[in-house]
């Protein structure tokens, strides 16, 4: 079975099995299968919860082949851009968008929560999800087996919650970083935040090629 296929077998099961999800289940995962095949690295994006406050189902594997829209899909592509080319200065990021909109098909995104939310998550809510899906979310991290995972998730506790064991360690750049199994995690913004992008963009550069991160 292609890593989709696993994806939507566990999707199906992970709809039925927790409550609330029904007919609101907002799938996500690797993005092209083709194109996450060949990417060095291979990137899993984990995020809070999708914006979608009308709690209709959905795909972001659909949704991102139509169009890139809004601060949370640029900012993604941006980061993945660089992590995929060597970080080229931010200002040529977007001279051929069609070759930069692949970045974005390149990886993989990874929701806590898998029904529509507002703009901002609330506390108690990711934290109560994160305990419901734990299972689920780690078959599905298994699945994409990523070599660099970038959390989103803003609270320190809910990163805990969903990575218990992990030893944080600082990157030297003030944002927390440490491994699971066969991949680096940076604990990093939230690509929707207020960080002006090209200081999001080379703050990442600045850890991923620092030699705290190599060395984990």
């Amino acid at each position: 079975m292609t890593k989709t296929e696993q994806l939507n077998q566990l999707f199906d099961e992970w709809e039925e099995t927790v409550p609330g999800y029904k007919n609101k289940f907002i799938r996500d995962g690797v993005i092209n299968e083709e194109l996450y095949a060949s990417a060095i690295p291979k990137i899993l994006y984990v995020a809070k919860e999708p914006n979608n406050p009308d709690q209709k189902a959905g795909d972001f594997r659909e949704w991102w082949k139509e169009e890139i829209a809004y601060t949370f899909s640029y900012r993604l592509t941006e980061w993945s851009f660089g992590l995929l080319n060597d970080f080229p200065q931010y200002d040529n990021i977007w001279t051929d968008k069609e070759l930069t909109k692949r970045a974005i098909h390149s990886i993989a995104l990874m929701n806590i929560k898998k029904s529509g939310g507002g703009g901002s998550a609330e506390y108690v809510s990711m934290m109560e999800h994160v305990k419901t899906n734990f299972i689920f979310l780690h078959r599905q991290i298994k699945i994409v087996s990523p070599d660099i995972i970038i959390l989103g998730t803003s609270w320190s506790e809910l990163r805990n919650g969903l990575f218990p064991n992990i030893k944080w360690t600082s990157s030297g750049y003030v944002r927390s970083i440490g491994r699971h199994e066969n991949a680096r995690v940076i604990d990093y913004y939230h690509p929707s935040s207020r960080t002006p992008p090209a200081a999001s963009y080379s703050l990442l550069q600045n850890i991923v090629q620092s030699d705290n991160f190599k060395n984990l």
